[in-house]
């Protein structure tokens, strides 16, 4: 089953969060184009899984979305603070997308818990970024000035909590929805059991002048269960 979700609303979401919270260096020089980037990142790794069959749901697959999207904004930063000239910056931000993608989807495949998975792509994302940005240094194409001053810059680490309360406002919306739709599934067999008895009731008792009693209760409890069914879908979503 793919775990299609609204990826485009989705990724419109994140890059208005990100809006918000935006370095100030960042947002004076760099606004647009750091935004357009989270958008674009975004929409690229929700829409991949969307449609990716491994994917249990779309809870799932908005979670891993979302961290695709938080590092891409937290690498960014970096590398816009670094001084690696900017012709740079999309290949590195390509080959962390890539390696978080595979690092987010083989956490949740393996059921790794949200704190597992977390550590895990932070552990690979930042040796990924280090590889990449040591291949520039051994080409001669930033100095060893530039590449310590990348390394040591990480802007998780004044915003690191945000991609944990992020995930867990996620999950906690996905386990919401399920709760409510089991509350309406009880509701759901004993109003089937009642019409089914009514039913029944109407074949061999058509004679029973109690009959028109016993319908016109069955109608009543059932119009009250459509009316609730229909509410608790409503205000479900």
């Amino acid at each position: 089953m793919v775990a299609t979700f609204d990826y485009k609303g989705f990724a419109k979401d994140l890059t208005k969060q990100a809006e918000c919270v935006m370095p100030q260096d960042i947002a004076l020089k760099y606004k647009k184009e750091f935004l357009d980037k989270i958008y674009n990142y975004t929409y690229v790794a929700g829409e991949a899984f969307s449609k990716d069959e491994t994917i249990e749901n779309s809870d799932t697959a908005k979670v891993l979305t979302q961290i695709i999207s938080e590092w891409t904004f937290h690498k960014y930063v970096d590398l816009l603070r670094s001084g690696i000239p900017d012709i740079y910056h999309e290949s590195i931000l390509q080959k962390l997308a890539y390696v978080a993608f595979e690092m987010t989807k083989e956490s949740a495949l393996s059921k790794l818990s949200n704190d597992e998975m977390l550590k895990l792509v932070e552990v690979q994302l930042n040796k990924a970024y280090e590889k990449s940005c040591r291949h520039l240094l051994e080409n001669g194409q930033i100095s060893q000035a530039i590449f310590d001053k990348a390394m040591s810059l990480s802007s998780v680490d004044t915003t690191g909590d945000d991609l944990n309360k992020s995930i867990s406002s996620v999950n906690n919306m996905g386990s919401e929805k399920m709760n409510k739709s089991k509350s309406t599934v009880k509701f759901t067999v004993v109003a089937l059991l009642l019409a089914l008895v009514t039913v029944l009731l109407n074949i061999f008792y058509v004679n029973n002048p109690k009959l028109i009693i016993y319908n016109l209760v069955a109608i009543i409890l059932l119009s009250v269960y459509i009316g609730f069914y229909f509410g608790a879908n409503k205000y479900s979503k």
